[in-house]
């Protein structure tokens, strides 16, 4: 009897942290990135030591998802971690509302003034997903998006510049619901980024290998992990989560995302934010990691599928 009361008390405990702690949760990575990719570091509990290698810092967010469930005021935690960083650019990519045909209409105007509080001074940049366009949804996410201070690319790109970077960013329409674009042409910025809703469409993009990162969403991470199993959904099932070197110059970031969809639960993969550090120089990491002296060094290697290059991920 103790033991079935044990289990019972195992598994409400599980469910309890699954839908109301760990959807709560904010978990924030920063990554510093020079332009050969081989290495990344890790310096998301030393951000603060790198801010002189950095030439810019761009804020990744995904799949918000706002539903009955997931109201505006959940952001504030993002809201807060950007007013911190202070990143010079904020990038969305897609998913913001779960169904439009079960939106609280009422938390509209909410919901724009919670993403007005985002704020970079290059600007804040969005992608319509797959969930955007359910019920008819995509022009009213657009209009709440454009509200909000955002900037909509659908099959377009824009080009940004301050003293220190120049960047020129590509914006791809969802692939299953959208109609998708995939070449465009090289520009003479300094750095080609690429915002795609969903990951495993990579290998239609073409002349991959110019783009120097590339930002997706959509799996969630399988957003309930139990151990042994991760979750796949179409779109993301060869590219779940972390980063991904398809080419030697082209890195693949998959956010686990922020809100959740089907259910409102995580478990074992908690909201994220991801701060990307970008840096000019060519040389890559060091292991040992000698020019830095107030890290630790510990290299920690991520082996995408066999036909993937690896690449490392090194923690401070």
């Amino acid at each position: 009897m103790l033991i079935l009361l044990g289990i019972l008390a195992l598994i409400l405990g599980i469910v309890f942290y699954a839908f109301i702690i760990e959807p709560r949760r904010l978990k924030v990575k920063h990554y510093l990135i020079r332009k050969n990719k081989k290495r990344v570091l890790d310096i998301s509990k030393a951000d603060d030591l790198f801010s002189l290698e950095s030439d810019v810092v761009i804020a990744h967010l995904s799949d918000l998802h706002f539903s009955r469930w997931f109201k505006p005021r959940r952001i504030n935690k993002i809201i807060r971690s950007t007013l911190t960083t202070k990143p010079d650019l904020i990038v969305f990519t897609g998913d913001l509302l779960e169904d439009y045909q079960h939106w609280p209409v009422k938390q509209t105007t909410k919901l724009i003034e919670k993403l007005s509080n985002l704020k970079a001074p290059l600007g804040k940049i969005a992608i319509l997903g797959n969930h955007d366009y359910r019920s008819g949804g995509k022009y009213f996410v657009m209009e709440v998006l454009k509200e909000a201070g955002f900037t909509i690319l659908t099959n377009e790109s824009v080009f940004g510049s301050d003293e220190k970077v120049s960047l020129a960013i590509v914006g791809i329409d969802d692939a299953s619901s959208g109609h998708p674009k995939y070449n465009y042409e090289r520009t003479l910025a300094e750095w080609h980024l690429m915002l795609l809703h969903q990951p495993d469409y990579i290998d239609q993009v073409q002349n991959l290998e110019l783009y120097d990162l590339i930002l997706s969403g959509h799996s969630h991470g399988g957003q309930i992990l139990p151990p042994f199993y991760q979750a796949k959904v179409t779109g993301a099932k060869r590219y779940i989560e972390n980063l991904y070197l398809p080419t030697k110059n082209t890195l693949l970031s998959v956010s686990t995302g922020i809100g959740t969809s089907s259910i409102p639960a995580r478990f074992r993969v908690p909201p994220e934010i991801i701060y990307y550090h970008l840096s000019n120089k060519k040389e890559a990491f060091k292991t040992d990691f000698s020019e830095f002296k107030k890290t630790t060094s510990i290299v920690k290697t991520y082996s995408p599928e066999p036909k993937e290059q690896a690449i490392q991920i090194v923690k401070d």
